[in-house]
């Protein structure tokens, strides 16, 4: 097995972006397919179209972590599927050429691929990391290269010798002989790719929704979809047989409730998937602690969920769909503060990057020397001009390493950051937090910090 990050000359097509000639989509089907398009009785079972069969399993599927990637056989007659700890499962004739399960993995396994004998496969991880088993060479990957969004998918050429990846934008990212034959990189989107699957020619491909509908590129052909339909499991993956005829929709497993407390495998993969969409936990270590619950604050708020800590169905829908609140700045770096959602967003050149709970200015009165305020936080475009490396006390509390960004208002640590508005008017973040700000110098002096409602 190898594992291999460097960049190999990728080549990332979007519609319209820069000026470049692109392909147009041969067609776009979001709606209800002809055959095959009910949920299957039991969890975690693809669901088949067009004259591809199903393999499996024939109970529930039982895994540590939620599964996340699929691909066929060579003949059709099998499939591998795999779950977000890289673990790998095998259906029908598929063999077994090892896995990523007991490796230690700086961003979840999002995809598979296999290769034309079906000697070997190629995994992917949401930061764009190839690891290559069995007969699988390695054509490139975008690992060490700032993506926009997570990788969530991988499809393979027919002759084995290049493979694609998707971003959760349907941004398409292209190696070895892969050719491109369009994207959905600059279209709005209703739900996010989740995964893609080549045709027998490799002259074009499909791409997935988490909602079930199916894009068509190049010469793929459409053998229907589950959009339009109100899916209890969303579509997590896609796969189809390389003498085609039709292909696989795979329905994520429904995962556990976790919440403060709660450890183990199941935690671990959430901890990663918060992680790669921005989502700052600390370093997932299995434990759901205050960073975890933190960030599961946040992602609720962002996707309008009641904001109560606790990873459920709704919450891990949302992490499955990426959801990520949007960024007004569309130029530069900035630190922006969401007050109606009470979030504080890292923002370069209108890209999310990273995504923190935080409880502002509870809008109570406060006297304070003698002097009646409204605990309001103020709105506008300021900049971070003073900061203390440690604790400062005054007679409203304690501000740990705070990061001034107007008068007496900063954005600090603080023990105590429930998710709704509580301050005099402070941008309240955990203490764990704030040391992370520090530590990747995320807020330095002359930083741009733009509240707003």
């Amino acid at each position: 097995m190898q594992v291999m990050r460097e960049p190999k000359s990728p080549r990332r097509w979007l519609l319209g972006a820069l000026g470049v000639v692109v392909l147009p989509i041969s067609s776009a089907w979001i709606g209800v397919g002809p055959s095959g398009a009910a949920e299957p009785d039991n969890a975690g079972q693809p669901v088949p179209f067009g004259a591809v069969a199903s393999y499996g399993p024939d109970g529930a599927l039982s895994l540590n972590a939620p599964d996340v990637g699929m691909a066929s056989t060579p003949d059709g007659k099998g499939y591998w599927i795999v779950a977000s700890d890289g673990g790998v499962f095998t259906f029908g004739d598929a063999a077994f050429h090892g896995s990523a399960g007991n490796i230690h993995l700086n961003a979840p396994i999002v995809g598979m691929a296999a290769t034309p004998d079906g000697g070997g496969y190629w995994l992917v991880a949401s930061d764009g990391g190839v690891f290559t088993f069995g007969d699988a060479r390695y054509f490139g990957s975008t690992g060490a290269i700032h993506l926009n969004r997570p990788i969530v998918g991988m499809a393979s050429t027919p002759d084995g010798g290049g493979y694609w990846l998707v971003a959760s934008d349907g941004g398409i990212f292209n190696f070895g002989d892969a050719a491109f034959h369009g994207s959905l990189g600059a279209t709005p989107l209703v739900a996010p790719i989740v995964g893609m699957a080549g045709t027998p020619t490799g002259g074009g491909y499909w791409l997935a929704a988490s909602d079930g509908g199916v894009f068509t590129f190049g010469d793929a052909g459409f053998s229907g979809s589950m959009g339009g339909q109100s899916l209890s499991d969303p579509i997590t993956a896609i796969a189809a047989p390389p003498q085609g005829g039709g292909y696989w929709l795979l329905p994520t497993l429904p995962a556990p409730t976790l919440s403060l407390g709660s450890s183990g495998a199941a935690v671990l993969a959430l901890q990663q998937r918060l992680t790669a969409l921005g989502y700052w936990v600390g370093t997932p270590n299995g434990t759901f602690g205050d960073s975890t619950q933190q960030a599961v604050y946040a992602l609720q708020k962002a996707a309008g969920l009641t904001p109560d800590g606790v990873a459920g169905p709704a919450t891990q829908a949302a992490l499955t769909a990426g959801i990520l609140p949007r960024a007004r700045s569309t130029s530069g770096y900035e630190i922006e503060v969401n007050l109606s959602d009470d979030l504080v967003l890292f923002v370069s050149d209108g890209v999310v990057k990273y995504v923190l709970n935080t409880s502002t200015g509870g809008g109570y009165t406060y006297t304070d020397d003698g002097v009646t305020s409204v605990a309001e936080t103020p709105q506008g475009v300021f900049e971070t001009y003073r900061q203390v490396d440690g604790l400062v006390v005054d007679s409203l509390g304690a501000l740990w390493r705070p990061k001034f960004f107007v008068g007496g208002f900063a954005i600090h640590g603080d023990s105590s950051v429930p998710p709704y508005p509580v301050s005099h008017g402070c941008v309240r973040v955990s203490d764990e937090a704030i040391d992370w700000i520090w530590a990747s110098n995320l807020d330095p002096i002359g930083t741009t910090v733009w509240v707003y409602s």
